[in-house]
């Protein structure tokens, strides 16, 4: 956290070293640290132009470590680069700002302690970003409470028509991405299912959506199998699968318990067609996975249906490069998050908290928060812009804005959801996306 100490001079309480250089601050840490947010790579001359407006803090509330551990990195490559990227520009209203890192483990009990001393003692807290499906239930309310707006990352059901006002979704409710799934599998022929998903409590959170989506598609669920976490053998569970004669696989666990099953699912049989939820789109699931079933095979039976149809705009090539600036900050490799949905959708979300500030004049939570329609809203005369600098310049010239993020228009309904259609996609050996398909929200509705 960042404070005034005796001397008048601003310091940081985490545990981490904190120095100043020239007009700027250097934060060098790790997880539960404040890291990077105005160094001079952010920007000297910015920096110094700015040096005496306080910093603000953007927080990351996720599980950087435990069986959800994939959300701490997927979370690093959105807000890194959409802070850097903010800085670079001059900052929120000539705010610079600085990460603070919030390691929930993926367990509601101790995530609550933790957002507590986050709030308590924070100085200037811009916003929250995270929890993820495990800790959002019990964490949401209280950020909410403390009128700091927040982007989750969670796909839980009860976020689908929530009445939290400082909370915003820019990802699909997990139920549909396994209905997505569903129905992409049925597109193929392929009707008897076996669901292969991890115990955590993250991994849980689209199996439902499978579960109703073949029933719904009329296909046959022929085993639902759990999986514990990290395990040295999953080969009971693997012969349940084998002996069910399934067609297909739909999945989501970590990518350690992954890689442990599908290798011994490959040695005991040979795989068949797998599709992965959208949290398996991360560099880190794919990297290990594909190295334990050989990078042929995994690119002849993995596929993933993820939240969002990748597209190519002015906004994926700053989200590219940013996240390239910021290599050292986010899991390698850095180029492999670009199609991320999940990264994609949460650096968007960052960019436009700084717009919201921009456009209200104020770095106010209670006043900038309803701004958040405001700058990504499409409308008639609206100057579309797909940079954050593109953005502060338009608003500066008195212009109406809709920022368009990555992932494509950030349209919310009036719960606080943004998410459209869903992907079906392979990878290859460079996490590069090619499109199998589209299944659009109407689809999905129908099926529902």
């Amino acid at each position: 956290m960042l404070e005034t100490n005796d001397r008048g001079t601003l310091v940081s309480t985490d545990r981490h070293i904190s120095r100043k250089v020239g007009a700027g601050l250097v934060a060098i840490g790790s997880v539960g640290s404040i890291v990077a947010g105005v160094t001079l790579s952010t920007g000297a001359s910015a920096t110094t132009r700015h040096a005496s407006l306080a910093p603000l803090t953007q927080a990351i509330v996720i599980a950087y470590t435990g069986a959800a551990a994939f959300e701490g990195g997927a979370s690093d490559a959105a807000v890194y680069p959409a802070v850097h990227d903010i800085n670079a520009a001059g900052g929120a209203l000539g705010h610079q700002i600085v990460i603070s890192t919030n390691d929930t483990r993926g367990d509601p009990a101790d995530a609550v302690p933790i957002v507590d001393k986050l709030l308590a003692t924070s100085s200037n807290l811009m916003g929250v970003y995270g929890p993820g499906t495990a800790s959002a239930p019990t964490v949401v309310p209280i950020v909410n409470a403390a009128k700091i707006p927040e982007i989750i990352t969670a796909g839980n059901s009860n976020f689908d028509r929530m009445t939290y006002p400082y909370t915003w979704r820019l990802v699909a409710p997990d139920a549909a991405n396994g209905e997505a799934m569903a129905i992409y599998a049925k597109e193929h022929h392929l009707t008897r299912v076996a669901a292969v998903f991890g115990t955590d409590s993250g991994s849980q959170g689209d199996l439902p959506g499978v579960v109703a989506g073949v029933k719904a598609a009329h296909m046959k669920l022929v085993a639902n199998v759990a999986l514990t976490p990290d395990q040295p053998s999953y080969r009971s569970e693997v012969e349940r699968v084998i002996s069910a004669h399934p067609q297909v696989i739909m999945t989501e666990e970590d990518g350690t318990t992954a890689a442990t099953f599908f290798a011994e699912l490959k040695q005991l049989k040979g795989l068949m067609p797998v599709i992965g939820t959208s949290a398996v789109v991360v560099p880190t699931w794919l990297t290990t996975v594909r190295n334990a079933v050989s990078g042929a095979t995994f690119q002849k039976y993995f596929s993933a249906v993820a939240t969002g149809v990748p597209t190519t705009n002015p906004a994926v090539t700053a989200y590219a490069a940013a996240l390239q600036a910021e290599k050292a900050k986010v899991p390698s490799p850095a180029s492999g998050w670009v199609s991320n949905p999940y990264s994609g959708a949460g650096y968007g979300g960052v960019i436009s908290e700084a717009l919201a500030m921009d456009a209200a004049h104020s770095i106010n939570p209670a006043v900038w928060n309803k701004y958040m329609f405001t700058v990504t809203e499409p409308g008639k005369g609206k100057t579309v812009v797909y940079t954050y600098a593109a953005g502060k310049a338009a608003l500066a010239k008195g212009k109406q804005i809709q920022y368009v993020a990555p992932t494509g228009p950030i349209v919310f309904d009036k719960f606080h959801n943004a998410f459209g259609n869903e992907a079906a996609e392979t990878l290859n050996a460079k996490d590069q996306v090619t499109i199998k398909g589209s299944i659009s929200e109407q689809q999905i509705q129908a099926l529902g």
